[in-house]
């Protein structure tokens, strides 16, 4: 694994993963630092991500722009706002969707992350083929990247 010293990525700049309509433009990625994924995710009105959790990994979000609809298990929401934080521990299960009126932008890191990388990474790639299947394919990726999901792939 390759570590940096020192990453500057400006606004705009950066890696980028397309996952189920939403963007992740990479500030720092976990086969960097060896330590933690950094990314801004924009997250179109209607998008977010089903019941999920990480095994290993936590993730937090600090919202930039917008409103981020976070899910727990039990159905009770939470809407997060300009400058809101909101962390999740590896193993704690959750669920998000942008319900506001404009394009979410969160900063979201994952610790450690490598896992995570190789998801997103993976479904990017997979999803530009024309047999991607959302429901199949993202569970089937997740599952070999510690992302387990709940039965349905749809946005709570």
């Amino acid at each position: 694994m390759k570590q940096e010293n020192v990453i500057c990525r400006r606004a705009g700049e950066g890696p980028q993963h397309h996952i189920l309509g939403m963007i992740n433009e990479y500030k720092l990625l976990a086969s960097e630092s060896g330590q933690f994924l950094s990314y801004v995710a924009h997250v179109p009105v209607g998008c977010g991500a089903p019941m999920h959790h990480h095994d290993r990994d936590s993730e937090s979000f600090y919202i930039l722009e917008g409103e981020i609809t976070m899910i727990a298990p039990d159905g009770t929401k939470t809407v997060a706002g300009p400058g809101d934080y909101v962390w999740y521990g590896a193993g704690h299960e959750h669920a998000f969707v942008n319900e506001g009126e404009v394009t979410a932008r969160a900063v979201v890191t994952q610790s450690p992350g490598l896992e995570a990388e190789l998801f997103f990474a993976e479904i990017d790639r997979r999803g530009r083929a024309e047999d991607f299947e959302p429901v199949r394919d993202v569970t089937e990726i997740g599952s070999r990247n510690g992302v387990r999901f709940a039965s349905e792939l749809e946005p709570a």
